[in-house]
């Protein structure tokens, strides 16, 4: 009988002597999921451009024509803006005014710094023969940008002396 009071005892010595398998506790993880609520409102129109031209380059109307009789391009199809469309003698799309955009890319070559009645902006020729002119006024927001488009064939210099006869009227 003692052999059996000794074997449950090592049975029972072996039991409690045996190490369990460590455990390991993780904090558990929390996934946050950001969602962002787009409300599709229609932006507000621009007024129409506020400024005066006083000298159009040669073959160039100072009527103005409807934009919705000239097929749209990059410039005049941004919604909200308001645009003051110039045509050639010829009848042809000649220059474009417009409110409530910059120009949809970067100028893909040189541009020069230029004041446009006491706002600066820039100018310079794109890749299309179009030279573009792009200012915004302060405070900044969308209808304080201004394009302005001269649209080929056109001398460098009837667009700067274009720019220098702008004057921003009241409103």
């Amino acid at each position: 009988m003692r052999w059996g009071r000794v074997a449950i005892v090592a049975v029972v010595c072996v039991a409690c002597s045996q190490t369990s398998t460590p455990t390991t506790t993780i904090a558990p993880t929390t996934t946050v999921v950001e969602t962002t609520s787009t409300t599709r409102e229609r932006l507000v129109d621009c007024a129409a451009p506020q400024y005066e031209i006083t000298s159009f380059p040669s073959g160039i109307s100072a009527n103005q024509t409807p934009v919705s009789d000239l097929p749209f391009d990059q410039y005049t199809t941004v919604p909200g803006s308001a645009s003051r469309i110039f045509l050639a003698e010829d009848g042809g799309l000649a220059m474009a005014l417009v409110r409530g955009t910059l120009p949809p890319e970067e100028w893909p070559g040189d541009s020069q710094l230029i004041d446009i009645d006491g706002a600066q902006g820039r100018v310079g020729p794109f890749d299309d023969g179009t030279w573009v002119v792009a200012w915004f006024e302060q405070p900044g927001e969308r209808c304080d940008r201004y394009t302005l488009v001269f649209y080929p064939p056109i001398d460098p210099l009837e667009v700067r002396s274009t720019i220098e006869s702008m004057d921003r009227t009241a409103g």
